[in-house]
């Protein structure tokens, strides 16, 4: 029976949209798959996408004399014939605008892949002998538009607290800027890189206007370098990137492949400079000194006037921002934890937040006000105790005043006992004038268990789940000294169980703004924070118009008890004269809210 061909009916122009995502030799191979799919169309895609898997030849190790000898023969003839197929990939396609080139490798072989001779001798990166350099000299690849360069491994996924680092190992090669068309490239993104190693001359990269590194490490003097070469770079994405911050300025190759012991320890402040950048991404990146090793605590000035979304996932580090950005739209802040200056500063150097005694609660707050002006906010901390500013004259220093949020989504762990994490959620609010859409997931743990936990990424997600499985088993065997609201007078009336920080005041926002309110909890007792909060949301927020529950099941008949329901109605008649009523609906998933930008 003849199959139907198809792809044969689709334009040429989105045939070679299609190639143009697939890699070389797959994208070969689809001329079997329709009659129109022939060489000059898969040349004409524009894009070159080249993939290769190193397998570690274990006797390679084993092995002495002539056998081993043989065998990196074989390795290396690997290699060229690799090189030599590439380089015929790139010949045969006309006007190439994408280049990717991605590297499996198993453990051990990598590098040897990459930068060494037939001869076994590392070819320095500034020599056309290895691979990378070789393909970006071939004359096809003068113009590109898009470089990808990816060197993935088989190393096991781990987390390092002090270190931020999300990857086992970091940098596997090193690229010359040299070798980059600086006219034509717009994109850059390199993954596992060694070093970038700049130019000795001025180059400008003018149209390059997205660079994202992942799994690098990198010079501060480089990167900045590089940023100051691209007027037009709008967007900067760094993903578990090893800074170092040394004071030497000496970027020659060989000062990148040596290790001064005897270096003076980094400087504690820095500036990032991003003049053009629109997007700000900092996700895990551990900055270190000379040796690559030591961590060290350092304040951030990141000067970046155009930004409109900023994103920074780390420890709690002194971050400024001059000037403050006036159009910021969003910033996502997920903080792991304080840096532990005892254990990270170096002993002659005296930290200036030192002088303070809750310097990590000044620092956090400060963190906030230098992005005061973004109308979304989205926060996650792993102890919300640790953000509560407790005392009038503090809140007067360091309560920022968000006049343009709109949009604000908190994220925490909280102790069951503890009463300052209402606290926190209340200086948020006194922060938040205007604030139309409030979320709040909260997950419950003993402090304890929050410092001893040793894999700080994924904290949340993992607490939540458990919260989440625990109560459906809870509320699927209906134990009712546990979930039943009946055991507490109190919870079925309409009286607010004092909140410290939220009972008895007044917050803007309730009054005039908030709409919409999404809470996401564990409903295990019948006093938790989260009923708390349910109880004080009904009362206060005079113009709500949707709340938004999970207390941890998926489906609405399941999802809060009847009670519940009850007593959101009792509540609800004691609500403020000339407040509006409002809906009590599932908190919608997380996809949806991603789907509705937020």
């Amino acid at each position: 029976m003849a199959v139907d061909d198809r792809l044969s009916a689709l334009p040429d122009q989105l045939l070679r949209r299609i190639l143009h995502f697939a890699p070389a030799k797959e994208a070969a191979s689809t001329r079997a798959l329709s009659r129109r799919w022939r060489s000059p169309l898969l040349r004409s895609s524009g894009a070159v996408n080249l993939e290769t898997h190193v397998e570690r030849i274990e006797l390679l190790y084993q092995s002495w004399g002539e056998e081993r000898k043989s065998l990196e023969a074989t390795f290396f003839f690997r290699r060229d014939a690799f090189v030599s197929a590439a380089q015929a990939a790139l010949a045969a396609a006309d006007h190439i605008t994408t280049l990717t080139l991605r590297v499996k490798f198993e453990f051990g072989v990598d590098r040897r892949f990459l930068q060494y001779n037939s001869d076994g001798l590392c070819s320095s990166p500034d020599q056309d002998q290895s691979v990378i350099a070789t393909l970006l000299s071939h004359p096809a690849a003068q113009h590109i538009q898009v470089l990808r360069l990816a060197v993935e491994g088989c190393n096991d996924t781990y987390y390092e607290p002090e270190k931020e680092i999300a990857r086992k190992v970091v940098g596997e090669y090193m690229l010359s800027l040299r070798f980059l068309p600086s006219e034509t490239l717009r994109v850059l993104e390199l993954t596992n890189c060694n070093s970038i190693l700049p130019l000795a001359t001025t180059v400008v990269f003018t149209r390059l206007s997205s660079m994202r590194l992942r799994h690098c490490t990198v010079r501060l003097d480089d990167l900045q370098s590089l940023i100051h070469a691209a007027p037009a770079l709008a967007t900067i994405h760094l993903e578990s990137i090893v800074i170092t911050i040394g004071p030497t300025n000496d970027t020659s190759a060989a000062t990148h492949r040596a290790l001064d012991d005897t270096s003076p320890p980094p400087p504690t402040e820095i500036v990032l400079q991003c003049s053009a950048a629109i997007v700000l991404m900092l996700r895990r990146c551990s900055w270190r000194g000379n040796d690559h090793e030591t961590p060290a605590i350092v304040a951030v000035e990141i000067h970046a006037p155009r930004l409109r979304r900023f994103v920074y996932m780390g420890l709690l580090r002194r971050f400024t921002m001059s000037p403050q950005p006036q159009d910021l739209s969003r910033a996502d802040l997920h903080f792991f934890g304080p840096c532990d200056k005892k254990r990270y500063v170096y002993p002659h150097r005296k930290h200036p937040s030192e002088e303070d005694p809750n310097p990590n609660l000044v620092t956090f707050w400060r963190f906030l006000q230098d992005i005061s002006s973004t109308k979304q906010l989205k926060l996650r901390v792993n102890n919300l105790e640790d953000m509560a500013v407790l005392s009038e004259a503090m809140r007067v220093e360091l309560l920022p005043a968000f006049c343009n949020l709109e949009r604000l989504e908190l994220q925490g762990v909280h102790r069951p006992k503890g009463k300052t994490a209402s606290v926190a959620i209340a200086n948020l609010l006194r922060c938040s004038p205007v604030l139309r859409n409030l979320r709040i997931n909260l997950t419950t743990a003993q402090h304890g268990a929050i410092l001893r936990y040793d894999r700080i990424e994924g904290y949340v997600e993992t607490k939540f789940l458990s919260d989440r499985d625990k109560s459906v088993d809870l509320i699927n065997r209906a134990e009712p000294t546990t979930v039943s609201l009946e055991d507490d007078g109190d919870v079925n009336s309409a009286e607010v169980l004092d909140i410290p920080g939220l009972s008895r005041h007044s917050f803007e926002c309730l009054q005039s703004s908030l709409k919409r309110m999404s809470l996401q909890f564990r409903l295990e007792e019948s006093n938790c924070l989260g009923v708390k909060l349910i109880k004080f949301f009904t009362k206060n927020a005079t113009v709500l118009e949707e709340m938004h529950i999970d207390t941890g099941n998926r489906k609405l008949c399941e999802h809060m008890n009847s009670k519940v329901k009850t007593w959101i109605t009792s509540s609800s008649k004691m609500r403020k004269s000339g407040a509006s009523s409002f809906m009590v609906l599932p908190l919608e998933s997380r996809e949806l809210c991603v789907q509705r930008g937020f």
